[in-house]
């Protein structure tokens, strides 16, 4: 029975085997980061040996409801449940070359008093042009665009779907 899950891991969309069962879970975790998350660049840039996260919080986006606490990312679409720990994610995606501008630009944005508030800030969170959620009315875009700040944050969060864009690939590989 084994070589007959082993051989239906090589099929093509097949979920069956342990192996594509695995791919799948990274995948919606990844996608999920990768679409609808705003601030998934925090995960990306502060993910490593010494990062604790502080919070736990939940959202939803379309049919997308993402929870995370201090031991990983839950995602459950209208379909699949999907749990990643932070340090599954950080194998993923901590050597990407790119990853540094991403965590340059991730320390220099100024933390509030508050650490949740900080987190949520404006120049962590997704700009609204990037967003694959339905389309931002114009002003939004505007907006970001006439904040101080813009390109960087433009840049950084351009860098952090690529590097989600090649684990994917990693991970479909």
């Amino acid at each position: 029975m084994n070589d007959q899950l082993d051989l239906l891991d090589q099929i093509a969309g097949e979920t069956r085997g342990t192996d594509a069962q695995d791919r799948a879970r990274k995948q919606t975790v990844l996608v999920a980061l990768r679409d609808h998350m705003s601030n998934s660049l925090q995960f990306v840039a502060a993910l490593g040996p010494d990062w604790q996260l502080n919070y736990s919080h939940y959202g939803i986006t379309d049919s997308t409801h993402c929870e995370w606490n201090q031991h990983g990312l839950r995602v459950s679409t209208g379909r699949d449940t999907a749990y990643m720990p932070w340090d599954e994610l950080a194998e993923l995606v901590e050597n990407h070359p790119a990853r540094p501008g991403v965590v340059d630009y991730y320390r220099s944005v100024p933390h509030e008093k508050s650490i949740a508030f900080a987190q949520h800030s404006f120049s962590l969170t997704r700009p609204h042009e990037l967003s694959t959620e339905p389309a931002p009315h114009q002003s939004w875009i505007d907006d970001d665009h006439n904040r101080p700040g813009w390109n960087d944050r433009l840049e950084a969060w351009t860098t952090t779907i690529t590097i989600l864009n090649n684990a994917l690939k990693e991970v479909n590989a």
